[in-house]
């Protein structure tokens, strides 16, 4: 079932497995059976570089992973953390959408090694992008990372996000501080800069936002 858009409804996700396809790779709920490719993925020295000790625990991918299937069920719900699957139905990593305020949303996005330089992680943020500001109807949207993640922040910039602001030493884990960046763009900005590289790329077939 297509479901168009219905500003400011998210209760319209609620019990539902949320699916959005783009350019070859899925965007959808976890599900219990994504267990051992999850901890795989962040079992990854690389994964972990910036994530605290506590993030980077052995049982922290089953934590998150039970946490990511109860939000499904929330009522609204405001809090989307979705699976990065390959067209084969490989789990590439995570990205999701949050409500952090009325018309205001966070994002996030992690992919194995494997998958970096490979376009995934830009076209699973665009179908983000478009999901919060055409499904969830949110007026601006938001990223923060670790000011050291140049990969996160040259993201962020990619799909049309500006540097709003810089939060020095703001963060301490494995024994340093750690200042940390916040990337924003607005929905009139997103608009203008989506009309831009449409007739150039073609639209995304991320059009279609499905609930199964």
């Amino acid at each position: 079932m297509t479901i168009r858009s219905q500003p400011s409804n998210q209760s319209i996700y609620r019990n539902a497995m949320i699916s959005i396809p783009a350019n070859g790779i899925l965007l959808r709920d976890f599900r219990r059976d994504d267990l051992s490719q999850y901890q795989i993925l962040r079992s990854d020295p690389k994964f972990q570089r910036f994530y605290s000790e506590e993030d980077s625990a052995p049982d922290k991918a089953k934590e998150l992973l039970r946490m990511f299937i109860s939000q499904r069920d929330e009522a609204p719900r405001t809090k989307y953390q979705l699976a990065v699957v390959s067209d084969s139905g490989d789990l590439m990593g995570s990205c999701g959408i949050r409500i952090e305020s009325p018309g205001h949303a966070s994002i996030g996005c992690e992919l194995g090694r494997r998958w970096h330089g490979t376009g995934a992680a830009r076209y699973a943020v665009d179908a983000l992008l478009e999901f919060g500001f055409l499904e969830l109807a949110v007026q601006r949207i938001f990223a923060e990372t670790i000011s050291e993640n140049k990969a996160a922040i040259r993201l962020c910039k990619t799909v049309g996000m500006r540097v709003e602001s810089e939060h020095v030493n703001d963060r301490h884990f494995k024994g340093r501080e750690w200042t940390t960046t916040v990337l924003a763009i607005s929905r009139n900005e997103w608009q203008v800069d989506h009309a831009r590289r449409e007739p150039r790329q073609g639209r995304h077939p991320n059009g279609s936002f499905l609930k199964l």
